[in-house]
């Protein structure tokens, strides 16, 4: 299989919501912004803020959890986590794309933040929700605990993180960095021989379903 088939069927399997969640999540978003007053005007800050890292953690989850195949993949001379990595880079594109463009689009409106800072606390919570959503699927072998992972986090952050450290860098890097280190584990968990509880519905990655 040619590199332009080889990406196609990547991109079918991770499905549609790898692309249309990311991008309906911006879109919100920035009409929330643009046409907000008064407590409209919250409700678009936390949409701003997290309504598209949300919808890429569970669009990556869903990525991850929709692989019906493990153990052929197992087989295969290319390794599992390098096929998981490139797949994700999928709705990672989307993301990156959807995030320059509603930055930019919010800068227009004149809204506070400024594009640096919005830029920042996007990245890094993106990263950091997508992370714990990939780890969490990998573990438990479901999207479901992922999606309740990523609602707690982002609740945290609105009702405590926000009222402790300041927007931008001092949200976005460490976000980057915590989020850049669960991507490494749930892809080191999806080697072969490695143990990770429940991984995608297996026990030791080769065995079969349920025999670890």
């Amino acid at each position: 299989m040619t590199a332009a088939p080889w990406r196609a069927h990547e991109a079918r399997r991770c499905g549609r919501q790898a692309f249309v969640l990311p991008a309906l999540a911006a879109l919100a978003a920035f009409v929330t912004v643009a046409t907000g007053s008064g407590i409209g005007v919250v409700l678009g800050r936390a949409l701003l803020s997290c309504a598209l890292p949300t919808a890429t953690a569970l669009a990556c989850a869903a990525v991850v959890a929709r692989e019906p195949m493990l153990e052929l993949h197992l087989s295969l001379p290319i390794p599992y986590p390098r096929t998981v990595a490139r797949r994700l880079a999928w709705p990672a594109s989307v993301t990156a794309a959807a995030t320059l463009v509603l930055v930019g689009l919010v800068a227009t409106t004149g809204h506070r933040p400024d594009p640096l800072t919005t830029l920042l606390e996007l990245s890094g919570l993106t990263v950091f929700l997508s992370g714990a959503a990939v780890w969490a699927t990998v573990r438990t072998g479901s999207a479901a605990p992922a999606s309740g992972l990523v609602i707690a986090a982002v609740l945290a952050k609105l009702l405590l993180v926000d009222r402790v450290l300041p927007e931008g860098a001092a949200q976005g890097v460490p976000a980057l960095v915590i989020g850049g280190y669960l991507f490494s584990l749930a892809l080191r968990a999806l080697r072969p021989g490695a143990r990770a509880g429940a991984r995608l519905g297996y026990g030791d990655a080769h065995l079969g379903p349920r025999e670890a």
